[in-house]
């Protein structure tokens, strides 16, 4: 492996080019500090006085580099290959998939820079007392971690790693040096719920400031699992409603503001209401799952408001089928019967997908595949026709893919209907301004 950073593209009009930094020269430091990733090297380039050694063939040199005010770093790094997770956790979901999807779906990455910069959560049980150090020189902040259980027993046993260091000496060395971080845990049960995660709720917030959030969900389990985990059942998701949301409220009152969330899956499954947008207050932890369902329905409050004004309308003219997940189906539902009671909508049904790709216990429409939506377009198109189907935009990632590889067009070439994708009540239904004269 070579040591520094490699330089992909410069822009000529860069001052990086103009000091002599070309395409293929390795980056090995910048003002004295050993450069070894990219973070390293948008850190200390972050300067304006720049010296930076440079590697190009066999040839070594220095390069001075005068960064002007408001200049930025315009340099395409090559990345490194991504840290890849060494746990055999017993609830990973990636070892609960099965093939043909994807290849970016079974990367399972420990990397702290996708933490730090996407969001994505690291167990730290590879990182060494020189990564913890490198991440608080470097002031990467906040992250992402993956706790699970603060008893190390019980935590390595779940992560199948005998070798994972204690998290909690891990946690106060970051708190010690000004990192601070959001959390997870994923209750398995027999394993982290019951004392254990009262626990782990009572060490995490021992932390004070440094923590800013913690989301409780529960496993994830599909027809692949191979490790025998019990899905989270009504009885466990009750207890675990009423014990964590004592605990939350008692530190709510303490610090001002709510650290401590559970996903919606559990109070769906207890039978409970979803709290009010106050409960989520910024919404920390909603790519866990944990205020999906409460920011549906505010959106159906502000798309109601609207309507309620007199300045826009619905304007869907097609008869339509609309295809959410088990877990949204109710919700929508009643949304769709308000709207035909109120506002006059039309000619829609609802339907909820089976996930037969995953099983049946999977019910989250990020989770649902094109091969269950053609599937089920196919079986409700038989008896009924429709001038168009409407599928959660939220299967689809960044570059337009679903897990299992369709685009949009894929699928409505595949079904021979006109399908689009919304996200809220107002995509749904088309609202628009009333035109004026």
């Amino acid at each position: 492996m070579i040591n520094g950073v490699k330089v992909r593209h410069v822009p000529k009009e860069s001052c990086f080019y103009k000091a002599g930094l070309r395409s293929g020269d390795v980056v090995t430091s910048i003002n004295g500090e050993e450069v070894s990733d990219e973070l390293d090297f948008r850190f200390f380039a972050a300067d304006y006085f720049l010296e930076i050694a440079v590697r190009r063939g066999a040839a070594n040199s220095k390069i001075k580099v005068v960064r002007e005010e408001g200049s930025f770093l315009d340099v395409d790094i090559q990345e490194r290959p991504i840290n890849i997770c060494k746990n055999r956790c017993i609830f990973c979901f990636i070892d609960q998939m099965p093939p043909g999807l994807r290849s970016g779906l079974y990367i399972k990455d420990e990397d702290f820079k996708y933490s730090f910069l996407n969001g994505n959560y690291v167990t730290l049980s590879s990182a060494t007392q020189k990564d913890l150090e490198k991440v608080a020189r470097l002031g990467i902040s906040p992250l992402f971690i993956s706790v699970h259980a603060t008893e190390t027993d019980v935590r390595n046993k779940m992560l199948r790693n005998s070798k994972a260091p204690p998290v909690m000496d891990q946690l106060n060395f970051l708190k010690d040096n000004g990192i601070v971080f959001h959390t997870q845990i994923v209750v398995c049960k027999g394993y982290n719920d019951g004392d254990v995660l009262l626990r782990t709720l009572e060490d995490l917030f021992s932390f004070e400031e440094s923590l800013l959030s913690i989301a409780v969900v529960p496993v994830g389990l599909t027809k692949y699992r191979k490790f025998p985990l019990e899905q989270v059942d009504s009885q466990c998701a009750e207890w675990i409603c009423n014990k964590v949301e004592q605990i939350s409220s008692s530190h709510l009152q303490k610090d001002g503001f709510r650290k401590l969330f559970l996903a919606d899956e559990f109070f769906i499954k207890a039978g409970l209401k979803i709290p009010t947008a106050k409960y989520y207050e910024d919404y920390p932890q909603i790519e866990n799952g944990v205020g999906l369902v409460r920011t549906l329905l505010e959106q159906w409050k502000t798309c109601k408001s609207k309507l309620n004004s007199g300045k826009s309308l619905i304007t869907l003219r097609k008869k339509t089928l609309l295809l959410t997940s088990v877990s949204a189906f109710p919700y929508l539902q009643k949304i769709i019967s308000e709207a035909e009671k109120k506002y006059g909508l039309t000619d829609m049904d609802i339907v909820a997908v089976k996930n037969d790709y995953f099983g049946e216990t999977v019910t989250v429409a990020g989770l649902l595949t094109a091969k269950d939506i053609m599937h089920t377009i196919k079986e409700e198109s038989k008896n009924k026709k429709y001038g168009q189907v409407i599928i959660p935009s939220v299967m689809f990632n960044f570059c337009g893919y679903t897990l299992d590889g369709f685009s949009l067009q894929r699928i409505c070439k595949a079904t021979g209907f006109n399908i689009r994708t919304a996200e809220t009540p107002e995509e749904i239904f088309c609202v628009k301004k009333v035109k004026k004269g």
